[in-house]
């Protein structure tokens, strides 16, 4: 198990599909940075804030791609979050499987022992892969904006006391960041899954690749049309959206994690590779 995890681990980030996903991701975040926060920051050497106590300084809680809710690069890069965990590893059952690789592997090691390599592997690189540019852009805006504590009476986004984690939000705006990041981490890494997972609905490689995409665009539009929005998982990933209800989230890495292993480990153990 050790030895083709390893194997695994290592094939999921030396990539193509990691590369592109990252440059894809970075774009986004660069195109932030010039659209919002170095404008955020010329705006701090512009403004007296002390004639005016009532203005906020912009703060990196609020400013970063993910700390509030009208910036156009932040709703673009949340949406298509399932496209940039599936480019690096999703496919490469589906692809193994094709090439014939799979007999090989198959007379090498346990099967079972496979499966799980594949899904760690999957669901790590699509963490990553979805974090990495988020994770710059904090440091680029930590880089520009303050780390000052978020205004309670002016607030860069909704924010408020019927948030969950909405104290820590107001008192360690960083710690509240890492949460989210972490969160970040875990949906890219279920998106990744659900490709895995769909491997053997189709014979085509690209129908199994937007299986995640589509999956995020029906829940998305479904939450829209319902007007529950704020259940959609476009905005729960988002930091400055925030969350409601804690249910909604745990909802979505239970069913997310378990539902993708136990599908693909149950239709990968039956599936004949010979």
């Amino acid at each position: 198990m050790k030895q083709i995890l390893k194997i695994e681990i290592s094939r999921a980030f030396r990539t193509k599909g990691m590369l592109f996903s990252l440059i894809g991701g970075c774009v986004l975040s660069v195109l932030h940075i010039i659209q919002y926060q170095i404008p955020a920051h010329q705006t701090l050497l512009q403004r007296a804030f002390e004639t005016a106590p009532i203005w906020t300084p912009p703060n990196v809680a609020g400013t970063w791609i993910a700390g509030n809710g009208y910036n156009l690069e932040g709703f673009a890069y949340f949406l298509v979050v399932p496209i940039l965990a599936m480019l690096p590893y999703g496919v490469s059952y589906f692809s193994d499987q094709e090439q014939g690789v799979l007999k090989n592997i198959y007379m090498r090691v346990k099967r079972r022992d496979y499966l799980k390599a594949k899904y760690i592997a999957t669901f790590l690189s699509g963490g990553f892969a979805v974090t990495v540019p988020l994770f710059i852009n904090v440091l680029c805006c930590m880089c520009l904006v303050p780390n000052l504590l978020p205004s309670t009476i002016l607030p860069q986004n909704g924010i408020c006391a019927v948030y969950v984690w909405n104290e820590i939000y107001f008192s360690n705006p960083l710690l509240y960041i890492a949460i989210f990041l972490l969160i970040d981490f875990c949906f890219g890494g279920i998106f990744a899954c659900v490709t895995l997972a769909a491997s053997f609905l189709s014979d085509y490689k690209m129908v199994v690749a937007i299986c995640p995409f589509f999956l995020q665009l029906l829940l998305h539009v479904a939450c829209t049309l319902l007007n529950i929005w704020e259940y959609s998982s476009v905005y729960v990933m988002q930091a400055g959206y925030g969350i409601k209800q804690i249910w909604v989230l745990i909802a979505y890495l239970i069913i997310g994690f378990f539902g993708t292993f136990f599908i693909f480990m149950y239709k990968g153990e039956r599936t004949d590779a010979f």
